[in-house]
């Protein structure tokens, strides 16, 4: 039974992401027409300065999310990251010691080491690259249900060199950084429903839960645009990474 469940949510779940735009460059005029960006009230200066300490691994081919947490694993690293919310503008550096496992029958250990690099455009939500203080996931429909509708104080989209050991093995991959909320139980590590009566899931993006709103997260994913059913999310190469301790350094 949970191989049929398993085939029917991965089918599901790439039926979301084959429909998902690609983010491309667009004039001001389409970015305008689209849909109002779904935020809440925050303030900061147009810089920010991130340090992620504590990183975990999120799953591997396969499940890159782990929604019970039984696929998250504490690795040690760190990660820097500067963005310019209003010149949509940045890099960021994270800096991992371990085995990943991003597509299928390949892992890399060592040293690994992704350059991040902000990307120009996309969907209104995204603002030019770089947005601050709005709602993603869930049923926002401000990128994939791929967790609960989730604070995002920053976000950036664009692309990534990936390292192993001083050596180039990915490049210009796409990429994804969030600094949000706590969603995972520090103790379990799982993302969990509205009730905490089970885990999370994209079939039912309404009920889901935050585990701690005072706490704060540093997300990274980087993926492939080629489709792989086998994997979830269904692109053949993902890596995704969740640093569990955050500072705001000042400018």
């Amino acid at each position: 039974m949970k191989t049929v469940i398993s085939i029917m949510l991965t089918a599901f779940l790439a039926g979301i992401f084959t429909i998902l735009p690609v983010p491309t460059a667009q004039s001001s005029d389409a970015l305008e027409s689209q849909e109002k960006v779904l935020g809440f009230k925050g303030s900061h200066d147009p810089v920010w300065r991130l340090r992620g300490t504590k990183p975990h691994l999120i799953g591997g081919y396969g499940d890159n999310f782990s929604y019970d947490g039984s696929r998250v694993v504490p690795i040690l690293g760190e990660a820097e990251a500067v963005l310019d919310a209003e010149k949509d503008r940045g890099t960021a550096k994270y800096t991992v010691y371990g085995t990943i496992n991003p597509e299928k029958d390949r892992t890399y250990s060592g040293e690994i080491t992704f350059i991040f690099r902000v990307g120009k455009g996309g969907p209104a939500f995204q603002e030019g690259g770089v947005a601050d203080f709005l709602y993603m996931h869930g049923d926002t429909k401000q990128g994939a249900p791929v967790m609960p509708k989730t604070r995002t104080f920053l976000s950036s989209w664009g692309k990534a060199d990936i390292f192993v050991n001083g050596d180039i093995v990915y490049k210009d991959i796409m990429a994804h950084v969030m600094y949000t909320e706590r969603t995972r139980d520090t103790k379990t590590q799982a993302i969990y429903n509205s009730d905490k009566s089970g885990f999370y899931s994209p079939k039912s993006p309404v009920d889901g839960s935050i585990a701690d709103r005072k706490g704060k997260e540093l997300h990274f994913v980087a993926h492939s645009a080629k489709e792989d059913r086998g994997n979830f999310p269904p692109h053949d190469i993902w890596i995704h990474l969740n640093f569990e301790d955050v500072r705001e350094l000042k400018n």
